[in-house]
């Protein structure tokens, strides 16, 4: 729905600068990039699923850009008087060099998304992938199919009675009314200001970056690597302590569903006139956690006495005037503290790649991993924003634990030799392999059943000493009732705790959270407890192995467009002139985050990366024409103006329709979009930002590399002349 309504408005803007004819081939070129696309796929091994669309929405507007420059030009060429099939060679020979060019500095950009390490780089792999695939196959079609079709096309001379197609073309003068007006006015009195001034329009773009970074240092808009996407399921999972009976597990469950249901009557009241009720279905799983099948892994719980799990399915995210969180607060409220329960969560995210909080501490014995996991957790219950903490040292299965005994040295008898008697005669001691077949069986001697089958059979077990001597098990060892960990997680050789947790987006991040735990809580812990070592998991074990990786391949993405712009132009100055709008992209997408109120995430990352191509493609096509105006004898400040106003038509038009083929994914309320929405407003503001910007900034560094040439020409001619002998 989102594509064809991006679809739709990129066609209205095209009808609405274009001769309604180019705009019409304009469009069957998006068509046929697309479908190519769609052919090329399962080569690929691609399939057609949310990311993959995704990838064709990002692609709508970026695939006309080409195309806009290619069908303008030959069109121009025609109205000059060119006959139409030599306008049309003309005029795609001319624009061919940019073209080429334009797509590879946009493939570039999207080329390092491929490779992006961690789960979650596999996951939007395919979204570049799309992408890519439709650049080049709209570089052929806009350089081989695109003349073609143009090349039957006469000066319209046509007078239209349709009443439709009037107020089109009423509507098209209207346009290139306005767009006249403004070039030849507003617009070109700021490139006159720019050229004059270019100190002052540098120093003012420097201080707009500075502006930028010192907003987000300053915590005015945060950083979440991976939003939660809220769901119409919202979970809540229950663990009681190891040998909880199944009837006791079963009662906690009927109080969350009764809670659920007070949570739904609650909200209610609270929204009142919905269609339906909050609470439409629920799901109860006893003895076992659901199995979230997720894009990074499914995860699931062992089948356990002890556990529970109750699904409520809430109105849908299309209709209800709330979102799920919403529910989650109020049931977590009405459910409140349930005395016995060992590990109590809530949650409504539909996609979830870890904790957002998970702490993962190893030490060097037993004692400070104990101290240090107690602190941890303890700090982060105080944090502002941060519950459901858990750690998985605490004793989920009831064991007996020996302790020898001081009088258990007068008979010589070690732990080692304890521990191996109790479970020969408890668990059995290999005796011999017998093989039968294939299979290798292990016969295994203990003690006969009756002597096995209770507690108190420790009491009457006999230790034997190494004098030969049978000493009752009670005369050397201490027997006791404790819980032990169910599992053991060790890095390393050195067990691995984990305390985990859950946030409130609204307050803090994982991003801030991970920053809390490493410059305040970790200097204070290592005060108190030796031998620590603190990392972490989850999220930002994720977003440790996701941006460097992501801002590596970027630097290398950079340095492949700077290479081939230098050979396109055949200098090393002026590709720094075009890649100096690329920052400003970067702007335009923080400023869109901060107006919709939405946090930084990892997806806005990827967008901000894939825009860069976008604004390169702008200052390259204007750059290419300042330098044509140079080759006609314009002085440099008269070419730049006449080349910025010439190409202000076509790269308004390829960021006006890169903006609306994305626009309507930032509107979605679709639960399966949400998480992709940070991709839409980093390339959507970012590119009016961006183009805004390098109308003024292209043309302003542009006369400053000429007025320092010219400058450092002078001196080194001075400095020559200095150093001639006099004759």
């Amino acid at each position: 729905k989102n594509g064809g309504i991006g679809l739709l408005l990129v066609i209205i803007a095209l009808a609405l600068f274009l001769d309604i004819r180019l705009a019409f081939w304009t469009s069957v070129g998006i068509t046929i990039a697309f479908v190519g696309t769609l052919g090329l796929m399962s080569v690929l091994g691609l399939s057609i699923n949310m990311m993959t669309l995704f990838g064709f929405i990002l692609a709508i507007g970026i695939v006309v850009d080409d195309a806009i420059v290619a069908g303008e030009n030959i069109f121009a060429e025609n109205e000059r008087g060119t006959p139409p099939e030599e306008a049309a060679i003309l005029g795609a020979q001319r624009v061919s060099t940019p073209i080429i060019f334009a797509v590879a500095t946009t493939i570039a950009t999207f080329t390092p998304l491929l490779f992006i390490p961690s789960t979650i780089g596999k996951f939007l792999a395919s979204v570049p992938a799309v992408v890519i695939t439709v650049l080049f196959l709209s570089l052929v079609e806009s350089l081989l199919i695109l003349p073609r079709h143009l090349s039957h096309l006469e000066p319209q001379r046509t007078t239209w009675r349709n009443p439709l197609m009037l107020a089109l073309l009423q509507a098209q003068k209207t346009v290139s009314w306005g767009l006249n007006t403004f070039s030849q006015g507003p617009l070109r009195r700021a490139l006159h200001f720019a050229t004059d001034h270019w100190g002052v329009v540098i120093s003012s773009a420097v201080a707009m970056i500075m502006l930028t970074y010192g907003f987000l240092a300053g915590g005015y808009l945060y950083f979440n690597f991976f939003p939660e996407v809220e769901g119409d399921i919202v979970t809540s999972t229950v663990e009681l302590p190891q040998g909880a009976p199944v009837s006791e597990t079963q009662k906690i469950a009927e109080l969350l569903q009764e809670k659920a249901l007070a949570a739904g009557r609650a909200m209610e009241a609270e929204y009142p006139g919905l269609a339906e009720p909050v609470v439409k279905n629920m799901y109860v799983i006893i003895g076992g956690a659901p199995a979230s099948a997720t894009p990074f892994g499914s995860q699931g719980g062992d089948d356990q006495s002890n556990q529970a799990a109750i699904l409520v399915e809430i109105i849908g995210s299309e209709v209800r005037p709330f979102e799920a969180i919403e529910f989650e607060k109020h049931w977590r409220k009405e459910v409140g503290v349930i005395p016995g329960t060992k590990k109590l969560t809530f949650s409504s995210s539909l996609v979830s790649i870890g904790d957002p909080v998970q702490v993962e501490i190893t030490a060097d014995d037993e004692v400070s991993l104990a101290r240090a996991t107690d602190f941890i957790q303890g700090e982060l219950s105080r944090v502002d924003g941060i519950f459901d903490l858990f750690n998985d040292l605490e004793g989920s299965k009831r064991e007996i634990e020996l302790q020898l005994k001081p009088e258990a040295r007068t008979y010589g008898i070690t732990v080692e030799q304890l521990a191996q008697q109790v479970r020969a005669a408890f668990f059995g001691s290999e005796a011999l392999r017998v093989q039968r077949g294939r299979e290798e069986v292990r016969v295994y001697v203990r003690l006969p059943e009756d002597e096995r089958d209770t507690l108190t059979d420790l009491d009457d077990y006999r230790i034997r000493a190494p004098s030969g001597d049978f000493i009752p098990l009670s005369a050397v060892a201490d027997v006791s009732f404790t819980y032990g960990p169910s599992t053991i997680n060790r890095r390393n050789g050195k067990r691995v705790v984990s305390v985990t947790g859950a946030i409130d987006n609204t307050r803090i991040t994982g991003t801030v959270a991970a920053n809390v735990v490493s410059n305040q809580i970790v200097p204070r812990l290592n005060e108190e407890v030796s031998g620590i070592n603190v990392g972490f998991g989850g999220t930002q074990r994720e977003q440790a192995r996701a941006l460097p990786g992501l801002i590596s391949n970027f630097l290398l993405a950079l340095f492949s467009i700077y290479a081939l712009l230098a050979m396109a132009f055949r200098s090393y100055v002026q590709p720094l002139v075009i890649m100096a709008a690329i920052p400003f992209g970067f702007i335009g997408a923080i400023l869109g985050h901060a107006l919709l109120d939405v946090n930084l995430t990892m997806l806005s990352i990827f967008g901000i990366v894939g825009l860069s191509g976008v604004i390169v493609n702008d200052a390259l096509v204007m750059i290419d024409f300042i330098n044509e105006e140079l080759e006609k004898g314009r002085r440099m400040k008269d070419a730049i103006i006449e080349g910025a106003i010439g190409r202000f038509r076509p790269i308004l038009l390829t960021s006006i329709t890169t903006f609306l083929g994305v626009f309507p994914l930032i509107l979605e309320r679709s639960v399966q979009a949400q998480f992709l929405v940070p991709t839409a407003i980093s390339i959507a503001f970012g590119i009016l930002f961006g183009t805004l910007v390098l109308m003024l900034l292209v043309p302003a560094l542009a006369m400053a590399q000429h007025d320092l040439g010219r400058s450092l020409m002078f001196w080194r001619r001075r400095e020559e002349e200095q150093t001639q002998p006099a004759e």
